[in-house]
């Protein structure tokens, strides 16, 4: 295991902060890993904040990248998610999860984890659905309603949010204006999705586009991601990278996140979105 040094990094009070499923429909679960919708519970009533979810002690290394998680959570105890941010804590990482509400529903006794371990949640919509072309309203309803069930396990609103797909267009940036939330993509794609049964390629992808300021896709769907992901953190821990959710590395990187606009990364190659449209 390789052990992190953190040093205390105060936040500006000021930073206004608030990328995807591959389908239009939601993704099924992986079999042998649902638990029962039943087991469900009423979330518990308390102050919602919108505070940055940022944390103050942020892992310190001489490179940083920010590792994201998308379409969970999966499974309650003993599940997937569980045995992600184990993993995850194990080796002092922090990470941020785009969380789909209808699976906060059925998968929820990991939510009270994410923050305490230093991790940032974010929304990827209440149904997983694709915003650009199945709602009328540019995805306001699915994010605000997602936030509000969100925060009803966390205590915080999510200040991040991820649209499905990557897919947006000048609605989705204006809606997201309005609900106070930038929309983050990535620019470097796992293809977890797409090799979900090759943890080896899943590294590999991983470690070989790795670089400073850059926003990883992943899915919280799959055990090859989870064996992948923590290889792949392991040998990029010793190359002298840090893990960091993305509004750590946007902060390391002097970036202010703003409402409605777009953002793939924080490297020297990356632009801010502000109109138009994107199907990644």
């Amino acid at each position: 295991m390789h052990w992190k040094r953190t040093f205390a990094l105060c936040l500006c009070a000021a930073l206004t902060l608030g990328m995807a499923g591959c389908g239009a429909a939601p993704p099924s679960e992986p079999a042998g890993s649902a638990e029962p919708a039943g087991s469900a519970k009423t979330p518990e009533t308390s102050a919602v904040s919108e505070a940055p979810q940022a944390s103050e002690n942020i892992p310190q290394g001489e490179k940083y990248i920010a590792l994201t998680f998308d379409d969970g959570p999966t499974g309650n105890d003993g599940g997937r998610t569980e045995r992600l941010l184990d993993g995850l804590k194990e080796r002092g990482v922090h990470a941020t999860f785009f969380l789909c509400g209808y699976r906060v529903r059925d998968f929820h006794s990991m939510m009270d984890r994410y923050l305490a371990e230093g991790h940032e949640v974010g929304n990827h919509t209440m149904d997983h659905i694709r915003l650009d072309i199945d709602t009328d309203d540019g995805g306001r309803a699915q994010v605000s309603s997602n936030n509000e069930l969100i925060a009803s396990y966390t205590g915080q609103k999510p200040t991040l949010m991820r649209p499905v797909g990557g897919a947006y267009n000048d609605a989705v940036i204006a809606s997201m204006k309005q609900l106070g939330m930038p929309i983050i993509l990535w620019n470097i794609d796992s293809q977890d999705w797409k090799y979900h049964d090759d943890a080896a390629i899943i590294k590999q992808r991983i470690v070989d586009n790795a670089r400073d300021g850059a926003i990883v896709l992943e899915h919280d769907l799959y055990d090859a991601t989870l064996e992948g992901v923590f290889a792949a953190i392991d040998e990029l821990q010793a190359q002298g990278y840090a893990f960091v959710t993305v509004s750590e590395l946007a902060t390391i990187k002097g970036m202010t996140l703003e409402p409605g606009k777009v953002y793939t990364g924080f490297t020297p190659d990356d632009t801010v979105v502000t109109s138009g449209s994107n199907f990644s």
